[in-house]
């Protein structure tokens, strides 16, 4: 009997760093680097559903005005914020809404960059906003 005790003690003690770790699932890089012949735009349709969004990235047009119509299809809040990076300073949040809704959301896009996008009420929902 002790042995399975000790191996769930060894498998928890293992797994500590990766919990406490946390962090993004998004490789903001990468999708930077995906999304290198994407031609920026000035209006985009979000969906959110099943605490996802249905898109990981975003490419902008840099120092103009943005449009975000998000679809939130979950009856839970959702909303979609830019951010200069992960846990960095907000370019814009959008305001917190619950569905089946669409909001429509009007901003200035930063100057060129990759930034982070996500939905403050569910972190895990991110991606990389790119102004171009």
């Amino acid at each position: 009997m002790k042995r399975p005790r000790r191996f769930v003690a060894l498998a928890l003690l293992l797994a500590l760093p990766v919990l406490a770790c946390g962090g993004s699932g998004a490789d903001i890089p990468a999708l930077a680097t995906a999304a290198a012949d994407v031609a920026p735009a000035s209006s985009f349709n979000v969906v959110a559903r099943n605490t996802r969004f249905d898109t990981d990235t975003i490419v902008a047009t840099a120092d103009q005005e943005v449009i975000i119509s998000l679809e939130n299809q979950d009856g839970a809040l959702h909303n979609i914020a830019i951010y200069s990076e992960e846990g960095g300073d907000a370019i814009f949040r959008g305001e917190l809404f619950t569905g089946p809704e669409t909001m429509e959301y009007r901003f200035d896009a930063p100057p060129p960059g990759v930034y982070y996008f996500r939905c403050d009420a569910h972190p895990e929902m991110e991606g990389a906003f790119i102004a171009r």
